[in-house]
């Protein structure tokens, strides 16, 4: 068993007890049934002694739970609803994080259908212990978070001095018609970094971050491709003489972003991702248990990053983020 130290910061659940919730969300496209899902969905609606042994296993001491995305409020087009469940979602955490204190923590779900309600949300989990912010599915059924209908949310973020975990969501109809013809990468294999990637450049290019300069935004899979392109992403920023943002792209990611080894983690995109942003910015996840934890814990820990680098990436840098 390895040593029991490392905070994961992207481990998702569902509540066994809304399953009709998330086979209507999931519509015609439902694949939590299918064979393949079987001992996936199990372990997604282990909240308990399954999952505290396989965090044993990993020497994981505490895991940041959020909900899995295709089961997200986003999806749903009944807005009211939508609100309804993240609340009950987040009592459903809430109870889980009471159960085992010193083992799990949560990120807040939020209807981002609902602006004010979404705000009123994410208000209120950040007065119950153990919510480190909010874990947001991608865009909102088309809706990207740089829109200025999103302003007051991210006035309130900026508020409360949280962190917002920007992860993929399930693509839109119409952002699926480009992977036609080739359904595997619409998927986590390309179209949903894509789409986060994108998601993330548009959010500096709105100038949120010079709006806000203290922001944390948190991307999952290694930075969602972002780290390997800051080069072209800076030419981007140079040859349109853009007035909003007002640095480089590279200032906003080495400043208000983080990424972690959650789903896409090699020797390869350690390194880079170390040598383009540096470790303080790098933290550790799983993507539980929808990816081979094992292999990228192992990724981390035989890579040839210094000691201290990787206690960084293993809990260092989620401490002082979260003030642990």
């Amino acid at each position: 068993m390895a040593e029991i130290t490392k905070i994961a910061l992207e481990e998702h659940v569902l509540d066994a007890g809304q399953d009709p919730y998330f086979r209507m969300l999931a519509g015609p496209n439902d694949h939590f049934g299918s064979a393949a899902m079987t001992a996936v969905m199990a372990r997604l609606t282990d909240v308990d002694t399954g999952r505290l042994a396989d965090m044993d296993a990993l020497g994981i001491r505490t895991a940041i739970l959020s909900y899995y995305n295709g089961g997200s409020p986003q999806l749903d087009p009944d807005r009211v609803r939508a609100v309804m469940m993240a609340q009950r979602l987040n009592a459903f955490l809430a109870e889980r994080i009471a159960a085992h204190p010193d083992r799990f923590m949560g990120w807040a779900t939020l209807a981002m259908q609902d602006v004010p309600a979404s705000i009123a949300e994410l208000r209120r989990c950040m007065t119950i212990p153990g919510f480190a912010g909010a874990l947001i599915n991608g865009q909102t059924q088309g809706d990207y978070l740089d829109l200025p209908k999103y302003l007051p949310f991210w006035e309130a973020v900026a508020e409360l001095d949280v962190p917002i975990y920007l992860h993929p969501g399930i693509l839109t109809p119409e952002a699926a018609k480009a992977y036609e013809g080739y359904p595997g990468l619409a998927g986590p294999g390309w179209g949903w970094g894509a789409d986060t990637g994108l998601h993330a450049l548009r959010l500096i290019f709105s100038g949120l971050f010079d709006r806000f300069p203290n922001l944390t935004l948190i991307l999952g899979h290694m930075g969602e491709l972002i780290p390997f392109h800051l080069d072209r992403a800076d030419q981007i920023w140079m040859q349109t003489g853009a007035q909003s943002p007002k640095l480089p792209i590279s200032h906003y990611v080495a400043k208000n972003m983080m990424v972690t080894t959650s789903g896409n983690l090699s020797a390869v995109s350690l390194i880079g991702t170390t040598l383009a942003i540096g470790a303080d910015r790098i933290l550790y996840a799983t993507d539980y248990p929808l990816a081979l934890a094992e292999r990228f814990t192992a990724a981390v820990e035989n890579s040839p990053l210094s000691a201290a680098d990787r206690e960084k990436i293993f809990h260092g840098n989620a401490r002082k983020l979260f003030r642990l």
